[in-house]
């Protein structure tokens, strides 16, 4: 499993299914924030280490807004704070895009920039053009 990093400080990653969690614990990555269709297995259950988020969605139309731009609140506040977040889901190319391109937006980055940013680090990614375009408008 790869991660790949979206922003310059190696704080924020979109990643396909987790299946070997060493790389998720090298990287000190606090926060994982799962779209995928099942709960990840061996997610670590050490007290206050991580932050697990399932919010399973599927990767056609959009989700719930107010529940993803909630997910996104805690992405992007725990980035604020220094910790490192993780969105996956199967493949790594469209819900986690989507949950790591509203956090850069938040996080004041112009939405087309998000777009091409994330399909410079994940070649393919944002296939899906529901979601670039909602990350563009």
């Amino acid at each position: 499993m790869e991660l790949y990093p979206i922003d310059d400080e190696e704080s924020l990653f979109i990643s396909p299914a987790i299946d070997d969690w060493s790389p998720v614990l090298a990287r000190r990555i606090g926060c994982v924030i799962d779209l995928d269709g099942t709960v990840d297995h061996g997610v670590p259950s050490i007290p206050n280490q991580m932050l697990y988020v399932y919010f399973p969605i599927f990767d056609e139309d959009l989700p719930d807004l107010a529940r993803l731009d909630a997910v996104t609140s805690v992405g992007t506040r725990l980035l604020e704070s220094g910790q490192k977040v993780l969105s996956h889901c199967g493949m790594g190319f469209n819900r986690s895009a989507l949950v790591a391109g509203m956090i850069l937006v938040r996080r004041g980055m112009k939405g087309a920039d998000a777009v091409a940013r994330i399909r410079s680090r994940r070649p393919g990614a944002l296939f899906n053009e529901t979601f670039a375009a909602y990350l563009e408008s």
